[in-house]
This record gives structure tokens, sequence and C-alpha cells, in this order.
């Protein structure tokens, strides 16, 4: 129950700055494509993160997604906290000026990135 809560508040959360604090920087092509590689990477993050369960030696590190889905996470709550991440991200990203929407997109492709390495380095790929 814990993990659905904070779901639905990050998706509140989400909907509050995209809808009360939007900026009207134009969305590029460029946003676009920066926006298809922050979701790779959280889709990697997810497939890697996912096998986890299969590896008794290996856990969550990451502090958030530790705190979310627990050391062993189950595949269910691997996609629902993945899936609410990427929407999330494109509103977040939507919501950014366009000088902060980059460094957003550079920012959150470099953390899952890293995590999806750090995955690979135990095996889980």
């Amino acid at each position: 129950m814990r993990r659905l809560v904070l779901v639905i508040m990050l998706i509140a959360f989400t909907a509050i700055v995209a809808s009360g604090c939007a900026h009207t920087d134009p969305w590029t092509e460029d946003d676009t494509k920066w926006q298809l590689l922050v979701t790779g990477a959280l889709i990697t993050d997810a497939v890697t993160t996912n096998r986890i369960q299969d590896c008794p030696r290996c856990y969550e590190a990451g502090p958030i997604a530790r705190h979310v889905l627990g050391g062993q996470p189950s595949t269910e709550d691997t996609m629902t906290y993945f899936g609410t991440l990427i929407i999330a991200n494109y509103f977040i990203a939507r919501a950014l000026p366009s000088k902060w929407r980059r460094r957003w997109q550079v920012w959150e492709t470099s953390v899952h990135t890293y995590a999806t390495l750090n995955n690979c380095e135990a095996g889980l790929c």
C-alpha cells in the first residue's frame, strides 16, 4: 500500500507541475529526441532492475527506488515504478523552460544509464 500511495503522490505532483507551472517555451524536435533517450534509459534500468529478484546476492541499491521497491522488487512493482517515472519525466520536461529542460533530460539519462551499468556489473544484463 505504501508503494501505491507514493506512486499516486508522484503522479499528483507531476500533474500540478505540468498544469500550474508549465513554461510556454515550445517543444522542439530535439526535445523529443532527448526525451526518447530518457525513456530508453528508464526502460533499460527497469529491465535490469527487474532481474534483481532472480539474483539472491543482488539488491536494489538506489536510495529512492529501494525505499519504494524494497531490496528485492517484484516485476509488478518494478514496472509500476518505472512506468510512473517515464510518464512523470515527460510531464516534468514539458513543464520546464527550454534552458532547464535539456539539463533535466541529460541528468535523467545519465542517472539511469549509470544505474543500468551498475546493474550490468552486478551480472543482471
